[in-house]
């Protein structure tokens, strides 16, 4: 149960953190229109897989865990879009070879990261994460594992 709770908390975070995300990206990022989908699949994901891996332990080892899963899942988030510009620009012949474009992966990502974050976006995932981390934990002391 606390890996359940951990993936459902994680998902509706991911969700929540990219639609504050989306007016923020910068016009014709290729798949931004998918991005709470994306973002709420690698948050079911890493809730079940990081959050609600080790539940049972002290209440901040909880909530740490939930920020680390929260940490990952922008990460995963910010590769998927830096992968969907890369495939758009490689469309275009903008590449040399396919190490410049695979390189460019973390440059798009980290653009359109550095572009999106703001407070707003900061304070949905920092609370949605301490959630995800609360819920798994109370899931496994009132349900056990």
């Amino acid at each position: 149960m606390a890996k359940f709770f951990a993936a459902i908390s994680l998902a509706g975070t991911g969700f929540f953190t990219a639609n504050e995300i989306i007016p923020a990206l910068p016009q014709g990022v290729e798949g931004a229109s998918i991005l709470p989908l994306v973002a709420s699949s690698f948050g079911l994901l890493l809730g079940w897989r990081v959050v609600g891996l080790h539940p049972g332990r002290p209440w901040m080892s909880a909530i740490s865990d939930g920020l680390r899963g929260a940490l990952y899942m922008m990460a995963w988030s910010y590769a998927f879009l830096g992968a969907a510009q890369m495939l758009k620009l490689a469309l275009r012949m903008r590449y040399d070879d396919a190490v410049e474009a695979l390189v460019d992966i973390i440059g798009q990502g980290a653009a359109i990261a550095q572009a999106s974050f703001s407070v707003d976006v900061l304070i949905v995932l920092i609370c949605g994460a301490v959630l995800a981390g609360g819920a798994s934990e109370w899931a496994y002391r009132k349900y056990g594992r």
